[in-house]
């Protein structure tokens, strides 16, 4: 068997004689099958406690009321994903009253005629084993769900609990601008953290269902190393650690989707960050060999355990990294980082001298995705996203979406509008004329999608930049919102610099009102 220790798979027997018991016992061990004699239904209790994969029972053990009821006490003690085997041995012909009571109150009962043969035996209680086994496997997930969803409340506490200290500040009408900027800076942080909790859980949704393609481009990986280092750099700074980078002096380029590959090594560094104590030394070192791109994340932290290696990078697994650190962890980022550098073409290792002893990652891009090196190559600067003044609708049922979200773009110089209903969306986008409307989709009375088609279908509104903003973020609801007729589909939390250049370019448009 697979899985679970030896005493899990062992099987009892419980037979009124013991030349009985004896010929049963001889014939599973032949086929190495563990196997041990109960005297009674006490002692098979008892050790069933201890670990059981099957049961073969004789009718006559429970010819006695009481030890029938002890039997399915034993059944009914049992943790609700165990289904316990019974092989129950029966005479030939009708069923007797013992034995269609067993039936009835011992829920997994498989009945064998007597006389049974040898082989009809092993292979009923191999049978009753696989059986056995998939329940553990069960039993297995069941555990790592629950203690991925007892970690998920955790992890999303964690930003959650600054956020509220930080709001309670600024409702504060005496509070300093210094005291003010720190709340605010705390909100922008955790905010930032609660964005990642979500988009990891996303990608492993999206991953799982196949729904993930590499969006491959031409890049520089000295620019995806920065881009990495930034995403990381407040964890970092955040735990006091030192981080030394060893990069390539001139750029070089490789076929690979920039974003995840990004995300690969930003795991990779906050995964270095959380399970190194303050203060601790981080390396990144990235080099070119002949036949592969090696990145490179090494710590002074808490080691690996020899016997979490096996299941480290599977998810929801957290081995004996999972201490009970501030910084916390999920159990996927190291199953996103080995997916998404496997779909590049490449691989992922890890090693530790052991528990205390810090550890390595190293990620390997095959020679196939190497482009080789070129002269660096400078980026255009993004154009600003000040721009003429825009009339803007913004439709949210949830008031304090629409009303933070209209703040801020009032505060940036356009003119907002806000509706809380499809209804009154609807009414005012046909009396604003907005140049861009900002849409929510999942509206309790029409939904965004039927709002976006009839704005589209109303002249006075056929021009508006209609953009989605909305929780869902799968390809199908881009797909879907593109259908209806939105220019553009942002999941929420959107960027405020994205929405602000995208209303930049509505601007441009000349609009004939």
């Amino acid at each position: 068997m697979k899985a679970g220790s030896s005493s899990e798979y062992r099987v009892l027997v419980l037979a009124p004689t013991g030349k009985d018991t004896a010929l049963i016992i001889t014939a599973l061990r032949r086929e190495a099958i563990g196997a041990e004699a109960c005297a009674d239904v006490a002692e098979l209790a008892a050790k069933a406690a201890q670990g059981v994969g099957a049961v073969v029972l004789a009718e006559e053990a429970i010819g006695m009321p009481a030890a029938r009821h002890a039997m399915k006490r034993l059944i009914d003690e049992q943790p609700s994903w165990s289904d316990l085997p019974v092989l129950l041995l029966s005479k030939l012909g009708p069923l007797s009253a013992t034995a269609a009571d067993a039936i009835a109150t011992l829920g997994n009962v498989m009945v064998l005629g007597r006389p049974t043969q040898t082989a009809s035996l092993v292979s009923a209680v191999l049978t009753a084993l696989r059986t056995r086994e998939r329940q553990y496997m069960l039993r297995t997930a069941d555990e790592r769900k629950d203690a991925f969803m007892a970690t998920l409340a955790h992890e999303l506490r964690n930003p959650l609990a600054p956020l509220t200290h930080a709001l309670h500040v600024l409702r504060r009408e005496d509070v300093d601008p210094a005291k003010h900027k720190w709340a605010v800076d705390v909100i922008q942080r955790q905010s930032v953290q609660l964005t990642r909790l979500v988009d990891d859980l996303l990608d492993v949704a999206r991953i799982t269902q196949g729904k993930v393609s590499l969006q491959l481009q031409d890049v520089d990986i000295c620019e995806v190393i920065r881009n990495a280092i930034e995403i990381s750099m407040p964890l970092i700074e955040a735990m006091q650690h030192t981080l030394t980078t060893h990069v390539p002096g001139a750029p070089v380029l490789v076929r690979a989707d920039p974003v995840r590959l990004a995300q690969c090594l930003s795991n990779l560094l906050n995964n270095a960050a959380k399970y190194t104590p303050p203060g601790g030394d981080i390396t990144l070192r990235a080099s070119v060999h002949e036949q592969h791109f090696e990145l490179e994340v090494r710590d002074s932290g808490d080691g690996i355990a020899p016997e979490a290696m096996a299941e480290l990078f599977d998810i929801f697994s957290q081995g004996d990294r999972a201490r009970p650190r501030a910084q916390g962890g999920m159990g996927v980022g190291l199953w996103i980082v080995k997916t998404f550098v496997e779909m590049h073409g490449g691989s992922v290792k890890a090693h530790s001298d052991g528990e205390g002893r810090g550890s390595s990652f190293v990620v390997h891009i095959p020679h196939a995705a190497l482009l080789g090196q070129s002269p660096a190559a400078r980026a255009e600067p993004l154009p600003s996203p000040a721009g003429q003044p825009c009339l803007i609708l913004v439709l949210d049922d949830n008031a304090d979406n629409a009303d933070s979200l209209g703040e801020l773009l009032a505060l940036c110089g356009h003119e907002v509008h806000k509706a809380y209903t499809a209804e009154s969306g609807l009414r005012a986008a046909a009396r604003l004329r907005p140049d861009v409307a900002i849409l929510d989709i999942g509206l309790p009375d029409i939904d965004g999608y039927e709002v976006a088609r009839r704005m589209r279908a109303d002249r006075a509104t056929a021009h508006t930049m209609l953009i989605a903003l909305s929780g869902w973020g799968q390809p199908a609801d881009r797909e879907l919102a593109s259908a209806a007729g939105f220019d553009h589909h942002l999941v929420k939390p959107a960027e405020l610099d994205v929405i602000l250049e995208l209303i930049r370019a509505a601007a441009c448009q000349p609009v004939v009102h």
